[in-house]
């Protein structure tokens, strides 16, 4: 499948469409991304990136108990904690609101950022779906780790329906992914693997009797 992904850029908290419209994710404007291999087409880059389950408990965090920072956009649901450090704070995940006459049927996108040790949170890679619906069964806006000013960034992306499982393969060997339900919808669930495992290839979904199930666009896309 195609890798379509907007870019997004977030100047002062708001979100601006770049001119180029073939990466995957959002990342804030002074992060620093991984080079992508010069030798791919463009459209259809693959991107792989670390991932291997984080051994802490996947927890959310109501979205109103920490203060914003001004650089972070406002959260749709809770915020998802990883308990994963970054270089400052911790790797969290929230939902943002993404309005793009664009991409009509997209209405969210999510976000890897930080809470920082005084709970504000950090704004740091996006992720949204651009070809079609984004509650459409199966993978979306699936993104691979880079290397950022905050710290080597998790694997992740979001699911719609009913896993109960997400794996991968990395180095030759099969990792879980950790996941959370997102509060404001539980046909989505956020999955993620830590930065710390590399190489993260096409994520597979399964439910509770171990089918596989819809794959959508499980492309892993970086930058």
């Amino acid at each position: 499948m195609r890798n379509t992904r907007t870019r997004w850029l977030y100047a002062v908290g708001a979100p601006v469409a770049c001119a180029a419209v073939v990466v995957v994710g959002t990342v804030t404007a002074n992060a620093a991304m991984s080079p992508r291999n010069a030798a791919a087409p463009a459209a259809e880059l693959q991107f792989g990136a670390p991932a291997a389950a984080s051994s802490a408990p996947a927890q959310s965090v109501p979205s109103g108990s920490s203060a914003a920072d001004p650089a972070a956009p406002d959260t749709l649901g809770d915020v998802i904690e990883t308990g994963i450090a970054a270089k400052t704070g911790k790797w969290v995940f929230f939902a943002v609101a993404v309005d793009e006459k664009a991409i009509p049927q997209t209405h969210f996108g999510i976000m890897a950022g930080r809470q920082l040790p005084g709970g504000e949170l950090a704004s740091d890679v996006m992720a949204n779906e651009t070809t079609g619906s984004d509650r459409a069964p199966g993978f979306h806006a699936v993104e691979g780790s880079m290397s950022l000013d905050a710290g080597k960034s998790p694997t992740f992306g979001y699911y719609v329906g009913s896993a109960t499982k997400i794996t991968a393969k990395a180095g030759g060997k099969t990792v879980t992914a950790k996941q959370a339900t997102w509060s404001e919808d539980p046909s989505v669930v956020v999955f993620w693997f830590a930065p710390s495992v590399s190489g993260v290839g096409t994520p597979t979904a399964y439910d509770k009797a171990g089918k596989k199930l819809a794959s959508g666009n499980s492309s892993v896309g970086v930058g």
